[in-house]
């Protein structure tokens, strides 16, 4: 977690959009929702948003400006999640970065043999273990789709499995409202009730409208469920230009921003103050490819412009961080995920997930996640700034060495040296000789050894037996459930 602002904190700080150029893609946004609106598939929706006045015909919804002006100001523009145990502190407000992993990727690549298959929930308990030693990543999910549950249920499978051996906040989806209420209910019984909960929160929610300009049933529960309890959500569009969004960056800006406003309104209207999220995925659909691209500068233009528009709606904002097109730990994957990370620190924006994706969002590596920890150590130093002090300057000390002497016994040194300089686990910054003595192992081959060790380590269980019987009730009682709705 960083502070990025230079006008308090004295660290670097991004804007690629003008005030004017701000308004006019706010303005662009409320015309659509008055102009255009959503269609909503969900029906207490559609009696919520009638009942606060909005334009309904059919599932088609209008909202005018001014309840947008209303859910902007209702909306907390802090929130705070801390981890199950107290262990982590995920804080979204304006300037304030964490990073953390994303949801469900169907692919992952074997620590052992390298093959590239689906994702299983042994895969899932795996990636809180490496989470779990990484000081720079804030926050944990489970980042793959476990191939080897029912898919109704895997966000309930997936809970238990990704907390088991790590209890940083957590970041997960829901396939639905039922669903998001067991999630809850599990969530509860950790905090201590549901009051406790709503008052320190140990998850985050994603779901999705659908782009362009739709709100299905199941994202909307969801949405509604959060909204009632108080648990953190983000509700992000994803827009690929040319394809659900205009190929200009302008449009698709305009639409996700439309499309993420309607339902902080509809969110807004259910439970006031409730926390929210707000940031839509804008990117480019490679017309090559077909793609939708994790990597390059269409991505980090999107995200340098969202992330000034949250500060001009002041709620905080969803970012995509360490995250790459590329299938291997390679050049590309090491540009891409520096320049995601960099660029959303520079950026100001709050809660950075996506660690570690590879593929364009369809394979994942636990190499990956360590790689992503050390690229976001180098940016969390780097946006620390220069601290200018008497101390720092340290005028006496290079007066009394002088000419041709040297600072390698002074206490100065030895107080500053760790504090002012960077050092990695994985990055090589030996000579070349040193590096052929050691076999000339490359990154890629020192986080394989570093994953080996960490699953091969006795890592003790954060979930209690107790707590298991709890979860595993709550899974039954939602599988029951699903069956008799066959």
């Amino acid at each position: 977690m960083i502070k990025v602002d230079t006008k308090y904190y004295n660290s670097p700080f991004f804007a690629i959009l003008s005030e004017d150029q701000l308004y006019r893609i706010h303005s662009a946004s409320l015309e659509i929702l008055e102009r255009t609106g959503m269609d909503v598939h969900n029906k207490e929706a559609l009696e919520i948003l009638g009942d606060a006045g909005a334009y309904i015909e059919g599932k088609r919804i209008k909202i005018k400006p001014a309840m947008v002006e209303k859910a902007l100001a209702s909306a907390p523009s802090k929130i705070v999640i801390t981890g199950r145990n107290g262990n982590g502190k995920v804080l979204l407000e304006r300037n304030v970065v964490n990073y953390g992993l994303g949801t469900d990727v169907p692919k992952q690549i074997d620590p052992y043999t390298h093959e590239v298959r689906l994702t299983v929930l042994k895969d899932i308990e795996n990636i809180g273990k490496v989470v779990r030693t990484c000081d720079n990543v804030d926050f944990n999910s489970y980042a793959g789709l476990a191939s080897d549950v029912e898919p109704e249920l895997q966000d309930l499978y997936h809970f238990k499995a990704c907390n088991t051996y790590c209890d940083k906040p957590y970041f997960t989806t829901a396939a639905n409202g039922a669903n998001m209420k067991a999630l809850i209910d599990i969530s509860a019984m950790f905090a201590g009730g549901y009051e406790k909960l709503r008052s320190t929160p140990s998850l985050i929610v994603y779901q999705e409208p659908v782009s362009p300009l739709v709100l299905g049933k199941e994202s909307a529960e969801v949405l509604l469920t959060c909204s009632e309890y108080g648990i953190p959500i983000v509700f992000p569009p994803m827009v690929q230009m040319c394809a659900t969004g205009p190929a200009t960056l302008a449009g698709a800006l305009a639409q996700g921003s439309a499309e993420t406003l309607f339902c902080l309104v509809l969110h807004q209207l259910k439970n006031p103050g409730s926390p929210f999220i707000w940031g839509p995925y804008v990117s480019q659909m490679d017309m090559k490819t077909t793609i939708s691209t994790y990597g390059g500068p269409v991505l980090m233009k999107s995200q340098a412009a969202l992330g000034q528009l949250s500060r001009f709606y002041n709620i905080p904002t969803f970012g995509f961080a360490c995250c790459t097109d590329s299938s291997d730990i390679d050049v590309q994957c090491g540009v891409e995920m520096f320049w995601s990370a960099f660029v959303n620190a520079l950026s100001g924006l709050n809660l950075c997930h996506d660690i570690g994706y590879m593929n364009s969002g369809l394979i994942f590596s636990l190499e990956s996640i360590l790689l992503s920890d050390e690229i976001i150590g180098a940016v969390k130093f780097f946006m620390e700034g220069i601290e200018v002090n008497d101390d720092t300057l340290a005028l006496d000390l290079i007066d009394r060495v002088g000419p041709s002497g040297n600072y390698l016994a002074e206490e100065h040194t030895l107080q500053y040296f760790k504090r002012e300089g960077w050092y990695p686990k994985y990055m090589n910054k030996k000579t070349y000789e040193v590096w052929v003595r050691e076999n000339k192992r490359s990154v890629k081959e020192k986080l394989e050894v570093r994953v080996h060790e960490i699953l091969e380590e006795e890592a003790p269980s954060l979930i209690s037996k107790e707590e298991k019987k709890e979860i595993d009730a709550i899974i039954k009682e939602r599988q029951k459930a699903v069956l008799e709705a066959v």
